[in-house]
Order: structure tokens, then C-alpha cells, then sequence
């Protein structure tokens, strides 16, 4: 996409100018073509099927919140405190925020989870995950159902999808 105020080229979808930062928002949107981009354009988080989230509260240990991943085979638990959405707590805040010091017995969910971002939901399309997850570079985003629970979507999902 060509900037109409410096001629810079620039990559579909921008939201600014990579040269001068004009917006570029006001330009015409980006058609889907067909296949793989056309799926990602006009998919909708429904498609992917989300996953009702397994949950836990901030003052839940460490060992409960593991015991239910590894019970359930999943890669993260959602904190959620009086029905709002507190936090995320994945395979990757285990590996990096604790240590062989750590007393999974003795630790809150709280001190481990990454605080999270409001939640996509089921009408969102399917490229707002593709775009949360890029940006925030883990693997699984928190989905509010109309019901008022959550879900999650991880990127195996978003393959499984892309590859039907």
C-alpha cells in the first residue's frame, strides 16, 4: 500500500506510514482474496471452536492451579475473581516467574499470572487473535463467551483452523 502523503511503500493493513507516520487507516480496507487470507479476514473466533476456560481464583495455590493443567492436559488456566477476569496463568509464566526455590504448595496464582487484557469475544474476528497473539508473543488469549463465562483459543487452534 502506497502512503498518499510521502509515496512510501508500506506493507496491507498498516495502520501508519512506516516513513513518515501519516495514517493510513482512512484508505480502503483489505479485501479478502481467497483461501488462507480470506478465512482470516472473514472468520469469526466462533469458527475456532474455543474451549471453555478451566479456572482458577488469585489466592489458589501454585499446586492446585498445576494439578488442573496437568489433569486436564491444557497449557493455561484463567484467574478469575468474583466473575471478572483477573489474569492468565500459562506454561510460560511457570517457566520464567518461578524457580527451584519456588514452594508451589506456598505460592498464589496472583504472584505468578500475568495480569490480562480485556478479552476477545466469539464475534471478534479471527485475525484479532492472530494480532493479540503476535504482539503480546504468547500462545493463548482469553475469549468472554455472551453467557458471561470465558474461553480460551491458543495458536495450535488457530493452525487447526487455518488448515481445514
Amino acid at each position: 500500500m502506497k502512503c498518499p502523503t510521502c509515496g512510501a511503500g508500506n506493507i496491507d493493513g498498516s495502520d501508519a506510514c512506516d516513513s513518515c507516520h501519516a495514517p493510513l487507516t482512512d484508505m480502503a480496507e483489505v479485501s479478502p482474496k481467497k483461501g488462507m487470507e480470506k478465512r482470516i479476514i472473514e472468520g469469526r473466533i466462533k469458527d475456532l471452536s474455543p474451549k471453555k476456560a478451566l479456572t482458577v481464583v488469585p489466592s489458589d495455590s501454585l499446586a492446585k492451579a498445576l494439578e488442573l493443567m496437568r489433569k486436564n492436559s491444557v497449557g493455561c488456566v484463567l484467574v478469575v475473581d468474583k466473575g471478572s477476569l483477573s489474569g492468565i496463568l500459562s506454561e510460560r509464566e511457570l517457566l520464567f516467574k518461578t524457580n527451584e526455590t519456588t514452594d508451589p504448595a506456598k505460592t498464589k496464582v496472583s504472584e505468578v499470572m500475568r495480569t490480562h487484557q480485556t478479552p476477545l469475544r466469539e464475534d471478534d474476528e479471527v485475525g484479532e487473535v492472530f494480532h493479540r497473539l503476535a504482539l503480546s508473543g504468547h500462545r493463548h488469549a482469553s475469549i468472554k463467551f455472551g453467557d458471561g463465562s470465558y474461553g480460551v483459543v491458543s495458536a495450535r487452534d488457530l493452525l487447526r483452523y487455518l488448515c481445514k
